[in-house]
């Protein structure tokens, strides 16, 4: 079979979180408690307790030099819930295991880098057939799916999903590589978000969302050690768990200098509730001391509404406001089938994000794309996307 072609299996395999349900006798919420031993956070703000996605500049701000201090304290609640991870993190030692020369003169190169101390992650970097000295790069984390980052790299799963590879074309050095969790970092054995158990074991104060943002800074690292890669235009681009895994990325490293979310967006209050974070996945567990309602559950819980969402300290558009004034373009299915609300989600996140956008100088470095067409990437949002990716990282 072609990377063109997809069987009904592949299909299945390769969709997000509705067909991937958490196993009770590996990953679950519980689970994590008893690993753990967390209790409920005790914290207050002004999003607690409010329907509505709160407003970014309230109190307002008299200039743009006051915004800091605004982002830290956003930043100091998120953090609460990311958890702690390593203070430093160790060398790279990365090595190259093979290189394979693709048609047109590019280069596929499979790389392994270190994340943490005895952790090595495999990753493809792609090279253009007559790098400059200096090149821009992107970063492209998978969306769910095992077959991890032979999806970006065009070997397996969904060709329209094949970032890495069609950047590369483009003329973009790329890197793509297994998330924790997913393709050769999956113990088959231990379900889905199975493999998270043992790593709450190791980090019981930090959490895999955390995780994530911290391996693609890794792989920022690895790029910016390669001579052809320009360090200052670098970039992540992803589609939905690879979407959000790019915006908590870029929330807290701000040496990724513009990202692409397609379809990988959604707010807990506009979402119904936090199950999707919390319980049928290990990204943010923290999130379920704010799921009340006993009806939530594997199988219903997309859109579906809890009242204790509202006392969630904060929501996802506090996220995306720390990467204001770096160029952000995020893309949302208004028939989504795993995010059922994302179209509107966004824009109500986005209407809270342009006055941030606005106050710093930058109203054009926000954008967004609305479309039909399910949980996707069409060719008309891929063209868009990557012109946003061309206009930023080639200035």
């Amino acid at each position: 079979m072609t990377a063109g072609t997809l069987s009904r299996r592949d299909l299945l395999r390769a969709s997000a979180f509705a067909l991937q349900l958490p196993n009770s006798d590996t990953w679950s919420w519980n689970r994590w408690r008893q690993i753990t031993a967390e209790t409920p956070p005790n914290l207050t703000t002004l999003q607690s307790g409010q329907a509505r996605l709160s407003d970014l500049l309230d109190p307002p701000l008299a200039s743009a030099t006051e915004w800091p201090a605004r982002r830290a304290s956003l930043r100091r609640v998120i953090d609460l819930f990311l958890g702690a991870g390593p203070a430093a993190p160790p060398p790279l030692e990365a090595r190259t295991d093979d290189e394979l020369t693709l048609d047109g003169g590019l280069t596929r190169r499979r790389v392994r880098f270190q994340t943490e101390p005895g952790e090595f992650v495999p990753a493809y970097v792609f090279i253009p057939a007559r790098p400059s000295a200096k090149n821009p790069a992107v970063v492209c984390p998978h969306q769910t799916t095992q077959f991890g980052m032979d999806e970006p790299a065009g070997l397996r799963g969904n060709p329209r999903l094949a970032m890495a590879l069609a950047l590369a074309r483009r003329g973009c050095v790329t890197l793509t590589y297994d998330a924790a969790c997913f393709g050769s970092r999956h113990n088959p054995a231990s379900g889905h978000y199975g493999d998270a158990v043992p790593f709450y074991q190791r980090h019981p104060r930090w959490s895999m969302m955390g995780k994530m943002a911290w391996d693609l800074s890794r792989a920022v690292d690895y790029l910016r050690t390669l001579d052809f890669v320009d360090p200052a235009r670098i970039a992540s681009a992803g589609h939905s768990h690879g979407g959000y895994t790019t915006w908590f990325a870029m929330a807290l490293d701000e040496r990724i200098a513009a990202g692409v979310s397609s379809c990988g967006f959604d707010t807990f209050r506009h979402d119904g509730n936090p199950y999707r974070w919390s319980h049928a996945t290990a990204l943010l567990p923290r999130l379920g001391f704010y799921l009340t309602s006993p009806r939530i559950n594997p199988r219903n819980y997309s859109g579906v509404p809890d009242s204790g969402t509202i006392q969630i300290p904060f929501d996802m558009h506090w996220v995306l406001a720390l990467i204001a004034p770096r160029p952000l373009l995020l893309t949302a299915s208004d028939d989504d089938n795993i995010f059922p609300n994302a179209g509107w989600s966004t824009r109500q996140a986005e209407a809270r994000l342009r006055p941030v956008y606005a106050l710093l100088n930058a109203p054009d470095s926000l954008q967004t794309l609305y479309f039909r067409g399910g949980h996707g990437f069409p060719p008309e949002i891929e063209d868009r996307a990557f012109a946003f990716i061309d206009r930023w990282l080639r200035r």
